[in-house]
This record gives structure tokens, C-alpha cells and sequence, in this order.
């Protein structure tokens, strides 16, 4: 068994019993050849939720996430857009996540796809307005492409619940140099003022994005999702490689040791001396951004 999907399914096993989902398994079985060359373990706080990613490309691999929609228990809506999506992108450079997530009932799946392709945005929004999400849409997506001075979009995704809409998110690269490290942060602060926050979370967000973006070269991805009832009212940071304590700068000082604790647990699960990434999740209705760690597990890629 490859190193990947021995962590992957490890990490499952250890938070999932039988009993909460026993599908954790058998979609490692499915990924296993997808595992050995790229797995990713996902984490929230206290392990929930708990994940992974992976990628492949061809027929073959759309076919497996085809096969891990159904065993999820996906709409039909699910898996047609999925399909479309696929086509769309010519089955290159493709995705598959599966997360579990509390719910009243125990843990209920999430299941995503990501094509990292690059279309420019009017294609992005043609292919929305198709798919039955309102034409307003296309003003903030616009609006938040101009901010990042963006005309394509890295990764374009979408995320499947069981009695949920289809959400689609949108990735925009931003390439952060000594050069343009200044100019990165201006933009990104233009995202929080067109999403309506106010200048006192801008304010804590820049002390703790100086932190966190260090002296080399990289990249960061901002992200917002929309599906047919609008755009949702907050958007992501995805900050790559930070450390335990980096990651704990983000919240209040009572539970920066619980995030230490959380980081360090994905780690050693997934087998990496620092995060691959970091999700900074900002919304108008909390005080502070909710976080999620991604662990991409050595030798599998």
C-alpha cells in the first residue's frame, strides 16, 4: 500500500468509525493509484472536518470520481454537472476531494472537483449562466477579478452535498514576490472592502498576512464560491507552508494553542514537518476567520 493511501486511510479510521461512514475505505481502494502519486490529507479543528484530495486525469479518473459521487450518495444534479465540467475541461488536470462533515445525524460526506485550467472569466461565467446561476453573479466575480487583476481563474470547482445545492468556487492565483508583496496585500484588502467588511478585521487581517507571507517566492490563492441562491458572503486565503504557530497567529490568543495542536496533529498524519496550506476562511458574521490545514503526504507526488 502506498504511503499515500496508508496516511490517507489512516487519518479516516482514526476519526471515522464504521458506524459514522463506512465508505472511507472503499474510496481509498478506488483512489489507490491516484494515492501513490498524489494524496493530501484535509483537517478542521479537532479533525472534523476530516479528508482528502487527490488528481488523475483521463476517462478513466472521471470515471472513478464518477464511481465515488455514487457511493457518496450525490444527486443526479451532482453528477451531471460533474460530468459537464469534465467535458468541459477535457478530462486534463483534474481533482477529486471527499471530506466529512458534523452533522445532526452523525457525519455527513462533501464530495468536490477541481480543474486547474485556467479559462478566462467570461467562459467561467457563460458556463455558470448555463447551468441555471443568476446572471448577478457575474458582477461580483468580475468585480473580484479586477481587484486581484486577474482574466482567468486557476482552479474552478465545484462542491456536492446530499440535499444540497451545487456550489461552484472560483480560484484566483496571486504570485507573491518581493516585488509585488505590497501589491498583492492592496488587492487582496480590496476583496474584504467589496465583500463589506470593515476596516478593523482588514486591519487584523494585514498584521497576521505579513506574518504569514514569507521572503520567498510564492503563491497564494484567494476564492469565493456561488451556486443558484448567489454568491456566498464570505471568501477564503489558501497560504501555503506555514508552520503550527504561523497558523495559530489568526486567532484570539485563548485558542492559538488548540490550533497549535490541530496543525501538529495533521502533520504527523499526513507526515510533513510544516502545513502545505492553510485555509483562512473570512466571514461578515464572525469575528474571526475559521480555519482548515491541508497536509499533502510525502513521496506521493
Amino acid at each position: 500500500m502506498s504511503a499515500g493511501r496508508t496516511r490517507v486511510r489512516a487519518a479516516l479510521t482514526a476519526r471515522l468509525t464504521s458506524e459514522d461512514s463506512p465508505t472511507p475505505v472503499t474510496l481509498t481502494d478506488l483512489f489507490a493509484a491516484d494515492l501513490d502519486t498524489y494524496a493530501e490529507l484535509i483537517a478542521g479543528p479537532a479533525m472534523v472536518p476530516v479528508g482528502f484530495m487527490t488528481h488523475g486525469e483521463g476517462r478513466e479518473f472521471t470515471e472513478r470520481v464518477r464511481i465515488a459521487l455514487q457511493i457518496l450518495g450525490m444527486s443526479a444534479d451532482a453528477s451531471a454537472r460533474h460530468q459537464a465540467m469534465a467535458t468541459w475541461f477535457e478530462h486534463k488536470l483534474g481533482f477529486f476531494k471527499a471530506e466529512w462533515h458534523r452533522a445532526a445525524h452523525g457525519f455527513e460526506p462533501l464530495a468536490a472537483i477541481y480543474f486547474r485550467r485556467r479559462p478566462p472569466i467570461a467562459e467561467v461565467l457563460a458556463h455558470l449562466t448555463a447551468w441555471g446561476l443568476p446572471v448577478a453573479i457575474h458582477e461580483r466575480v468580475n468585480a473580484m477579478a479586477a481587484a486581484l487583476a486577474k482574466d482567468t481563474i486557476h482552479f474552478v470547482a465545484a462542491a456536492f452535498r446530499p440535499s444540497h445545492p451545487v456550489h461552484h468556487k472560483l480560484y484566483f492565483s496571486q504570485w507573491v514576490t518581493v516585488e509585488t508583496r505590497a501589491t498583492v496585500t492592496a488587492r487582496i484588502a480590496q476583496v474584504f472592502e467589496l465583500f463589506g467588511f470593515q476596516p478593523d478585521v482588514v486591519e487584523a487581517w494585514r498584521a497576521s498576512h505579513e506574518r504569514c507571507v514569507g521572503p520567498d517566492d510564492t503563491t497564494l490563492f484567494v476564492s469565493m464560491s456561488c451556486s443558484e441562491d448567489g454568491v456566498s458572503r464570505n471568501f477564503k486565503i489558501d497560504y501555503p507552508d506555514l508552520t503550527p504557530e504561523l497558523a495559530a497567529s489568526w486567532v484570539p490568543a485563548a485558542d492559538r494553542d488548540a490550533v497549535i495542536e490541530d496543525a501538529r496533529r495533521t502533520m504527523r498524519l499526513g507526515g510533513t514537518k510544516q502545513l502545505t496550506f492553510t485555509g483562512v476562511r473570512f466571514a461578515t458574521d464572525r469575528a474571526t476567520p475559521s480555519l482548515k490545514y491541508y497536509s499533502d503526504v510525502p513521496g506521493s507526488r
